[in-house]
């Protein structure tokens, strides 16, 4: 975490409590439980400092005067990159999810449901689970057409047949005869690329081809959200129950999520930009709805090639530490499905 100061050892201790007893019990922490479970050498009055000084720094706050501390968006980051120690899913329940799916390993259309249930129903939260692709759009070919001096139509034709399209207000006059140079220049740099990949094209572009280049990753992505649209949910009871969304303003966006298959498609995309497990917590969330949200996905499949989309959305007040290695666990489980469903594909480990 850049720009966040380093906390000494008993500071990053008393954190680490303050989160994981809000997590459990979701009321805010005092002093005195922290001096009196965890930090018994040390006496309450030095406790409260540390917690003051958290305060200060950002990590926690007040709820009110004489309530004790709850974590913030910044203390929870906190603690998943430094201070969480993870718990995989226990042996018999990671042999009971591999025999569920092995159960329905050639049925496609129920590997969702199926591990949508098992996320929400292990985490007590909402699971959402994309269906399977069979591939990421890609670029096959570039075309670009004056309208006007300043106005160039952006064609996209993908590797899966469709085509994307839009209109790119340039910021220097073009000649027509500008055009099929840059087109040259466009397709030698992006065939064949994702979303993800054309993205990293930017720094070898200049001028009016960075901008054709930006509008071609945006195209690219908003396929890749249109196609992890087709998601199935379960749990969302889980996430109406929790006191954070008593009151029905705090509530209201987040259900709003759920009934729009394309804000959905938009936050699951996110996984598709990154590999490995990834926390989006409160305040960083790009879609506004969610900022009273941690959401915790990981991407399925292989390669770039990337199958679909697991995630869980809960309340920040989330045990991260179950949670991520969840995410992990189900994510080898249905790299496995992938795998199976293809020629050649690995057994299934007993």
């Amino acid at each position: 975490m850049e720009g966040v100061p380093e906390l000494t050892n008993r500071r990053q201790r008393i954190l680490k409590r303050v989160i994981e007893e809000y997590v459990v019990h979701s009321t805010p922490v005092a002093s005195e439980l922290i001096a009196r479970k965890y930090e018994s050498e040390v006496s309450s009055a030095t406790v409260r400092n540390d917690l003051a000084a958290l305060e200060e720094l950002g990590f926690i706050w007040q709820p009110h005067t004489s309530a004790g501390r709850v974590p913030s968006d910044t203390g929870y980051r906190y603690y998943v990159e430094r201070l969480m120690e993870e718990h995989d899913p226990p042996l018999a329940e990671q042999r009971t999810i591999r025999h569920q799916f092995h159960q329905v390993e050639y049925e496609v259309d129920r590997w969702t449901h199926l591990a949508a249930s098992v996320l929400a129903n292990a985490l007590r939260t909402a699971a959402v689970v994309s269906a399977p692709l069979s591939t990421r759009a890609k670029v096959r070919r570039v075309e670009l057409v004056q309208l006007q001096e300043m106005l160039v139509l952006l064609a996209l034709l993908l590797h899966s047949g469709g085509v994307r399209q839009q209109l790119v207000r340039t910021d220097d006059v073009l000649a027509e005869a500008d055009l099929p140079r840059i087109a040259l220049r466009l397709n030698q740099l992006l065939d064949g690329r994702t979303a993800a990949q054309v993205q990293r094209q930017l720094g070898k572009a200049c001028g009016p081809e960075a901008q054709f280049v930006a509008a071609a990753a945006h195209l690219l992505q908003q396929a890749d959200e249109q196609a992890l649209e087709a998601v199935y949910y379960q749990g969302l009871s889980y996430v109406l129950g929790q006191p954070e969304f008593a009151l029905s303003e705090k509530l209201r966006p987040v259900v709003e999520v759920f009934e729009h298959q394309h804000l959905l498609g938009k936050l699951l995309a996110q996984a598709l930009a990154g590999a490995g497990v990834q926390v989006i917590i409160g305040a960083e969330h790009e879609l506004e709805q969610l900022r009273e949200t941690a959401v915790i996905l990981t991407r399925y499949g292989e390669g770039e090639d990337t199958i679909g989309v697991l995630a869980v959305v809960g309340p920040t007040r989330l045990p991260y530490w179950r949670a991520v290695p969840m995410l992990r666990f189900m994510g080898e489980v249905m790299d496995v499905l992938v795998r199976d469903a293809r020629p050649g594909g690995r057994v299934w480990p007993s």
